[in-house]
């Protein structure tokens, strides 16, 4: 069945309306005292909105008569499924390392914000897993199953529909800056693959959490630009390391 003009409106609102939460998340940059001191709400509040962007989702989707099946809810064979996550892992980490030695080489920086989102404690950590695993999830959902799957409807190209929404889920990473931005989009791609392949977005989720789990652990100071340059009041980086990158544990 083609897709109503209601689940093509819903999908432009989502391609075009993500990215203009980020650039308003952007200005958060401004604000870096209150973000290092109050990362576990922001875990939360993020977690928050992506379920109740993924629920608005939902509701589109149940409203159109879309089934679960058709949005990737099944996993096939599970090996399959499971050796194309290790897949796309392996090449998203490539992605992040290549983006990462890039920016280091050009001078690019990291946002600031993107510095202080990083855990620095133990319980940091396991909110930020949690919130890597709702990430992992809704947004999977909403950009390789709801996205994709009404896109390529409409437009009959399934990789030009993820192209699109690759492109889209780069720039809802605007506030990371242009690095940020290149890197999303670059790993958006990599995670349709899968999709594209089997039908099935577990392959997905899996490299999505993976992905975002090394970006809290100690690996990703090899991932990213310059993430772990200390963060001043103003928001500019220092030449420092945080002690997260000391190994200290806490």
């Amino acid at each position: 069945m083609l897709s109503s003009a209601v689940a093509r409106g819903f999908t432009l609102f989502l391609l075009i309306g993500l990215p203009l939460m980020a650039a308003r998340n952007s200005r958060l940059e401004e604000h870096v005292e209150a973000i290092d001191a109050a990362r576990p709400a922001l875990y939360l509040s993020a977690a928050l909105t992506l379920l109740l962007i993924a629920g608005l989702t939902a509701i589109v989707a149940a409203w159109e008569t879309i089934s679960p099946e058709q949005l990737g809810w099944t996993v096939g064979e599970p090996a399959v499924a499971l050796g194309w996550g290790l897949a796309a892992t392996a090449a998203g980490l490539g992605i992040a390392w290549l983006s990462g030695l890039i920016g280091r080489r050009a001078g690019l920086e990291e946002s600031p914000l993107l510095r202080l989102l990083i855990p620095r404690s133990s319980n940091e950590r396991r909110a930020f897993l949690v919130l890597a695993g709702i990430g992992a999830v809704c947004e999977e959902y909403i950009y390789r199953g709801f996205a994709l799957h009404v896109l390529a409807d409409w437009t009959g190209q399934p990789w030009g529909a993820a192209a699109l929404t690759s492109v889209s889920f780069g720039l809802a990473h605007g506030y990371q800056r242009v690095n940020g931005i290149l890197r999303s989009a670059a790993l958006g791609m990599v995670l349709a693959v899968p999709i594209l392949w089997t039908g099935s977005l577990f392959p997905a989720i899996l490299a999505h959490f993976w992905i975002n789990a090394a970006m809290s652990s100690p690996a990703s100071r090899w991932l990213l630009a310059d993430v772990h340059a200390e963060v001043n009041p103003a928001g500019e980086a220092a030449d420092r390391e945080d002690d997260s990158t000391r190994g200290d544990g806490t």
